[in-house]
């Protein structure tokens, strides 16, 4: 049976495709603010217990492990259940572990033990939400409309963390952690009420997903590039990841500055990311998607060399990085998402996490020990060199040409000799 099954291009009516699009990019935006508040807060509050790269790294670890062991196995479920059910049941769940840990810290438990615990089980959720959430785009949104729509959903997920990140380490310096907090699980009810308000899935798209099911033990098939597009992916997202602790202790040990700078590089970053997102559909008229992908990786790499040499300069060039980072991310997540087949779309975007927050454990291990053990701009490097080695093994693959199919009549095979 084929494994490649997808919804008619006409069962997603443009009504419904529409409607879709306005409430996921306003639930993505609204989301990934609140996560930003909650991850750069708990990190502040780390360092300032323990102030050293590894107990900041250990809180992106443990935003990172849950993922990575069972993003994969929720993307299997996900493809056999309600995608949009899936999604508001793991935002109430974070909602409600987001509120535990203003809880914790009012009884007076231990700030560092309530930063990890409750990061890693928001995780978890968020292992649950992040294939149902992309399964649920291939579902709603017409192929023809995922280009635009990918632009404007990296946009709102990244201006969410992006400004959510800025604003944390200012309000972290006037009002404190608790606030942020308790902000942060509001925002997953709000991200619930908007996932639900899309409505129910189209019936075509159901019945798709009912006979994808049925294929669903059969592995993608080995011509297609879903696997190497989604290593793009990955590496897009890597870099986010895993230089986040390290741009935290380079400001803050390395400059000697405070909070306000973090929120300061974030407000720089996100205005270099609207400048490429709206450049997005100029420059990917003119270059096709591949190329762009990894020509604004490299670029990125090399400015993400060049940040950690002073503050100044990571000033200046914060918005380039933003620019390229949004045309590598837009052009990559389009790639994938077009690749994927309508019945496998929870289990590749999950074990595309899975697989990308594996990596970023492994890497914010090592790159963390590194820049404790000599310099934090030796870890920026390293990281720079493992994405350009990345991107361009990916390129490479991808752009191997495929053997040409043997289009001689089958013969009917003959017995062998003994």
């Amino acid at each position: 049976m084929s494994t490649n099954v997808a919804a008619p291009a006409d069962a997603i009516d443009v009504h419904r495709s529409r409607l879709a699009e306005r409430l996921l990019i306003p639930a993505s935006f609204i989301t990934m603010s609140g996560n930003a508040f909650q991850i750069t807060a708990a990190s502040v509050l780390v360092y300032h217990a323990d102030t050293n790269a590894v107990a900041v790294g250990w809180v992106f670890i443990a935003l990172s492990l849950p993922g990575a062991a069972l993003a994969w196995m929720f993307g299997k479920v996900v493809d056999k259940a309600d995608r949009r059910a899936l999604s508001v049941i793991a935002d109430l769940s974070s909602a409600v572990i987001a509120l535990s840990l203003p809880l914790w810290l009012w009884s007076g438990g231990s700030r560092s033990i309530g930063s990890y615990v409750t990061t890693f089980l928001l995780a978890c959720s968020a292992a649950l939400f992040m294939p149902a959430s992309n399964a649920l785009v291939k579902e709603r949104v017409r192929d023809e409309r995922l280009g635009g729509f990918s632009a404007h959903f990296e946009l709102a997920t990244n201006a969410g963390m992006l400004i959510g990140s800025g604003l944390a380490g200012v309000l972290y310096t006037v009002f404190g952690p608790v606030p942020l907090f308790i902000f942060n699980s509001g925002t997953f009810v709000c991200s619930a009420a908007l996932t639900y308000l899309i409505g129910r899935r189209p019936p075509a798209a159901s019945a798709a997903t009912a006979e994808g099911s049925q294929a669903a033990a059969d592995p993608v098939p080995a011509d297609e590039p879903v696997r190497r597009l989604a290593l793009l992916y990955v590496n897009a997202s890597l870099g986010l990841i895993v230089a986040s602790p390290l741009l935290l202790v380079l400001i803050l040990h390395n400059f000697h500055k405070g909070p306000w700078l973090i929120g300061v590089s974030d407000a720089l970053a996100f205005v270099g990311f609207l400048i490429g997102a709206a450049l997005y559909p100029k420059v990917a008229a003119k270059i096709t998607l591949l190329p762009l992908a990894v020509i604004a990786m490299l670029a990125n790499v090399v400015l993400w060399c060049l940040e950690p040499l002073d503050y100044i300069l990571l000033i200046c060039l914060i918005p380039l990085g933003g620019v390229v980072y949004a045309l590598t991310r837009i052009a990559a997540r389009t790639l994938l998402t077009k690749a994927s087949p309508h019945n496998r779309a929870g289990r590749i975007f999950g074990g595309t996490q899975a697989v990308g927050l594996s990596l970023a454990v492994l890497v914010t291990v090592l790159l963390s020990w590194l820049a404790d053990a000599t310099r934090v701009q030796y870890a920026f490097w390293a990281l720079g060199a493992i994405q350009a080695l990345l991107s361009i093994g990916a390129y490479l693959s991808l752009r191997k040409p495929r053997p040409a199919p043997d289009k001689r009549p089958a013969e009917v095979a003959e017995p062998s000799v003994a």
